[in-house]
């Protein structure tokens, strides 16, 4: 079979097309990870804009909730689920839940990563019972679970999205 010049360039950018088509990327979705080494939990979010942990509190003195994204740095996740994350705030840790349990962060390995989380910022009390979960689920030792004694009011958040990147 003979084709002709022009015929052949059509054939060929109608390969290239598709080949290229087929590989091109497609909607980012939960645990997503593209080139900067940045993964996303829940929903994907815009990063920019992002408020640095330790000013959450500044935005709160005025308000009993606050929606916003914020920055830090994980500090500890849940290490049987991934179900909430502490990220550094200056001088102490905001604890960082996820929305309606619906999606999970890495168990381990991420302490020291970037995160941008978007959602509500609050004050909140933790029952002792709730403490003792939490510190069971960070694999504090027995003697440390059993030294919480009192509940904590604490700043705390809850996340519709997670963005993680590798401190570089």
């Amino acid at each position: 079979m003979r084709f002709t010049i022009p015929t052949l360039i059509i054939i060929i950018s109608t390969a290239s097309f598709t080949l290229y088509s087929c590989t091109s990327q497609g909607d980012s979705s939960q645990n997503a990870t593209n080139e900067t080494t940045e993964s996303y939990y829940g929903s994907v979010i815009e990063t920019s804009g992002a408020v640095d942990a330790s000013r959450i509190r500044e935005k709160l003195s005025l308000e009993s909730q606050v929606s916003v994204k914020m920055e830090g740095t994980v500090v500890a996740t849940c290490r049987k689920k991934g179900c909430w994350m502490d990220v550094a705030s200056g001088k102490d840790t905001v604890f960082v839940k996820f929305l309606d349990y619906d999606f999970f962060v890495p168990t381990e390995g991420v302490e020291g990563y970037h995160t941008v989380v978007e959602g509500v910022a609050f004050y909140d009390t933790t029952t002792v019972a709730a403490l003792r979960h939490f510190a069971e689920d960070a694999g504090k030792s027995e003697a440390e679970i059993l030294a919480i004694t009192e509940p904590e009011y604490r700043l705390q958040f809850t996340a519709t999205g997670v963005m993680m990147e590798e401190a570089k």
